[in-house]
């Protein structure tokens, strides 16, 4: 029984730890280094806000129902490294969301992939709904890059 219970809670650590390994070469590999002057940052941020309304609306409307997904990113500061990070909210407040990051820091140490973190309306940088397979709205930053690819000087 012991043996057991030692080698259930082995398979446990082991599985946890391949999963984390797993999303943290996923957040290194799509990692993005983009100066916050960057014109299409300000045109995603300004584009978030803006539609913020319809994310609300459709987050009370879907939240919980299969196949919707929901995602915001704010941006996080640790000393003096910041970084823009996504979350999954969980619970609506009045000025805002409860949420789990969903990234692995890069470079900061007080945040961890699954913290509980509180991301303010006026703090939402980009957001996207999933169902399915398909964005229903948001994912701004990557639209941006997309269409209008930085210039060389």
């Amino acid at each position: 029984m012991k043996f057991l219970l030692s080698t259930i809670l082995l398979t446990i650590i082991l599985i946890s730890c391949s999963t984390r390994s797993k999303q943290d070469d996923w957040d290194k590999e799509n990692l993005r280094a983009l100066e916050i002057d960057d014109e299409r940052v300000a045109r995603a941020m300004k584009a978030a806000q803006d539609s913020l309304q319809y994310y609300i609306e459709y987050f009370n409307k879907y939240y919980g129902k299969e196949n919707y997904s929901f995602y915001l990113k704010k941006s996080y500061t640790d000393n003096d490294v910041t970084e823009h990070m996504w979350a999954i909210p969980f619970r609506l407040s009045e000025d805002g969301f409860a949420c789990v990051l969903d990234n692995v820091p890069n470079d900061m140490t007080n945040y961890e992939l699954g913290d509980t973190v509180k991301v303010r309306f006026d703090e939402v940088e980009d957001f996207f709904i999933v169902t399915e397979d398909s964005v229903v709205i948001g994912n701004y930053l990557q639209k941006e890059i997309e269409n209008a690819p930085l210039q060389n000087p």
